[in-house]
């Protein structure tokens, strides 16, 4: 587990360390991967601290709000009004809405889950812990944004339905340019609680502290961040270049000296073998 805060190193702080490492290996340098929703490898380390918490949602309500792009001039107005006509949804659902002679009501623990689709555009998944029965019908009344769909969930589709924030395709330049960006949001109840305090459980529903950095800034800053591990020690290395453009170039060196250990990991003896990630 990559714990404990780690210090970021230059190319001039390594090269006056080079008393570190001699008559014995430095540690294993290797990919860095943060706790976040927008990176390919760190949203699974937000998911493992995300599943011991979540509930049985077997059968229970699911539902899905899309936008229609011929009401609105860019996407990120639609997102930020579907969150709003989101919350208003679940205030009148709460309440109790009269349809078609009948009234429906669900007061129930729920979760949002935020997708992007290629284009950009967002759409919202959404999971009561209800077995409630809601007219499709009412549901589009209630969005009027675009399409709307009602089903039931298993575990095994919202466990997968965690797993991405976009599919075959990069993040939206408007999502880029954010400091921050609820991923997934859940009321009272909803998530199993745990001793941890209140701000922690914060930072482990969005798997991002507050920031003053973009997320894209973030995320090129982490497409050129290592992580050195010695023994239970870590620290962050600034590399020269993105790591896996990296990789391509120093492996088969590394591999002739017998220090590539496979799965993008690489032995590292001494300072002098560091170097060459970043100067």
């Amino acid at each position: 587990m990559e714990a404990a805060p780690a210090s970021r190193f230059s190319g001039e702080r390594w090269a006056k360390m080079s008393s570190i490492g001699k008559g014995g290996a430095l540690g294993v340098l290797r990919e860095f991967n943060p706790v976040s929703w927008f990176h390919p490898r760190g949203i699974y380390r937000v998911l493992a601290r995300l599943n011991p918490r979540l509930p049985d949602v077997g059968g229970k309500l699911f539902l899905t709000f899309t936008f229609n792009p011929l009401l609105y001039a860019d996407p990120l107005v639609a997102f930020e009004q579907g969150r709003a006509r989101l919350r208003r949804i679940f205030y009148r659902l709460r309440r109790g809405v009269v349809w078609e002679g009948k009234r429906y009501a669900i007061d129930a623990p729920y979760a949002v889950k935020v997708e992007f689709h290629k284009n950009g555009w967002a759409h919202f998944h959404v999971v009561f812990l209800a077995r409630a029965y809601l007219p499709g019908g009412l549901l589009n009344a209630l969005w009027g944004l675009g399409r709307t769909n009602v089903r039931r969930i298993t575990n095994h589709k919202f466990r997968y339905l965690l797993k991405y924030v976009t599919k075959g395709g990069g993040l939206p330049e408007w999502v880029l340019g954010r400091t921050r960006l609820r991923v997934f949001q859940s009321s009272r109840g909803f998530l199993a609680e745990d001793a941890r305090s209140q701000t922690a459980r914060a930072e482990e529903r969005t798997g991002e502290k507050r920031q003053t950095s973009t997320l894209g800034q973030r995320l090129e800053r982490w497409r050129k961040t290592a992580l050195l591990e010695c023994g239970e020690r870590f620290q962050q290395v600034i590399l020269r270049a993105p790591f896996f453009e990296l990789v391509a170039e120093l492996v088969f060196p590394a591999a002739m000296e017998g220090r590539y250990l496979g799965g993008g990991q690489f032995l590292i003896n001494d300072t002098t073998e560091i170097m060459a990630w970043i100067t």
